[in-house]
């Protein structure tokens, strides 16, 4: 759960950027090119990890997405993060990296990115050292290296049972036959503490024919003042599969964790559906879905005995077709706050997917896994 207490300065500041940030960037393209890096030779062993060239902008909780280019290479975009609102771009075949258009504000934080079309689209996330959510959706064009302000995802009026509540970041992003589906954190009032991430995780699609918003089931419900923080998640055949870590305040307003939860949902029933989560909570972990599992790694979590947080290095693959979760090879160094995607390889000349994963300090900041 996170505070937004200084909450009316950040409407403040809000409004300052939709006043100074138009709804296209039309200025020319900015592409800096950064020295070439040798290329190694890749490793064929499955199930394996490789070092590549470090993030020239390191960075943590930032948005990633894989975009091909002209000649089918992978692009990896590295968006934000760390309240910042740098983006590189990192050519898996030559193993370098690009500065980017810089997004139009700071972004950490975010719910994820996701390419529909050969654009991107990313949503939501926390700007200033106060946590102060935003609800905003940005498109990004690799073409023309632009970007563009969309729709901004819709606020949930207050009703007989809630306040008003805000769209935030932390969420998790997939795309579903050309629409994207968002589920995102949520803040509301909370009295003195200001804004609060204290309500149950909001769940959205968005049609970028028709730049609209519609808001769907959401895929938890707490209960006695436990709510669910969204963390990790992707689409596998076609359906969203998304994990949620629960949580409640003490009587002195700290925080009790209540264990991890995770669903699927299916767009043709409008339903979601439980599916076994694993024994450790995880904030800050990558996920990305490739073939029939979803792969989820590193993050904080509790150890074992749940008297302490650590940092993780593992990674966890769920089996969609099992439901159930099986360990694979643990990351080279432990980290949180980072991001992934998926990417074509050349292994030895054959093409192969894999995952890549960046975020943190230097070095190891930017690794390929080897499925």
């Amino acid at each position: 759960m996170r505070h937004a207490s200084l909450w009316p300065s950040a409407l403040v500041l809000s409004a300052f950027w939709l006043a100074a940030c138009r709804d296209d960037i039309t200025t020319e393209p900015t592409t800096t090119a950064l020295p070439a890096v040798a290329v190694p030779e890749l490793a064929v062993t499955s199930n394996s990890w490789l070092k590549r060239a470090d993030m020239p902008h390191a960075r943590d909780y930032l948005a990633v997405a894989t975009v091909k280019n002209a000649a089918g290479q992978s692009i990896v975009y590295a968006i934000g993060g760390s309240e910042t609102n740098v983006v590189t771009a990192y050519n898996v075949a030559t193993n370098t990296w690009t500065f980017r258009r810089p997004l139009p504000l700071p972004l950490s934080g975010s719910n994820g990115a996701g390419v529909i079309d050969g654009k991107i689209y990313v949503s939501g996330g926390f700007w200033t050292s106060e946590y102060a959510p935003h609800w905003y959706l940005y498109m990004y064009n690799p073409a023309t290296n632009t970007w563009t302000k969309k729709r901004d995802i819709p606020i949930v009026p207050a009703d007989s049972l809630e306040s008003t509540r805000y769209p935030s970041g932390g969420g998790v992003t997939g795309v579903i036959d050309g629409k994207l589906y968002v589920v995102s954190g949520c803040f509301q009032d909370h009295g003195s503490w200001g804004l609060e991430e204290a309500c149950d995780p909001l769940f959205y699609r968005y049609n970028p024919a028709t730049d609209r918003w519609v808001r769907l089931p959401a895929p938890f419900a707490g209960s006695a003042g436990t709510t669910f923080n969204p963390s990790v998640g992707g689409v596998i055949a076609g359906k969203f599969y998304v994990m949620a870590a629960g949580a409640t305040y003490n009587s002195d307003h700290s925080l009790l964790w209540r264990g991890a939860r995770f669903a699927v949902y299916d767009p043709a029933t409008n339903k979601w559906a439980p599916r076994h989560a694993p024994a450790l909570m995880r904030f800050g972990a990558a996920s990305v879905a490739l073939g029939e599992r979803l792969y989820v790694m590193g993050g904080l979590r509790e150890n074992a005995a749940g008297d302490a947080w650590e940092t993780s290095d593992a990674m966890d693959a769920y089996n969609m077709a099992t439901d159930s979760w099986v360990q694979r090879a643990p990351m080279p160094s432990a980290r949180e706050g980072i991001a992934a995607a998926k990417v074509l390889l050349n292994i030895n000349g054959t093409a192969r997917n894999g995952i890549q994963v960046v975020g943190g300090i230097s070095p190891g900041n930017n690794i390929q896994y080897v499925p």
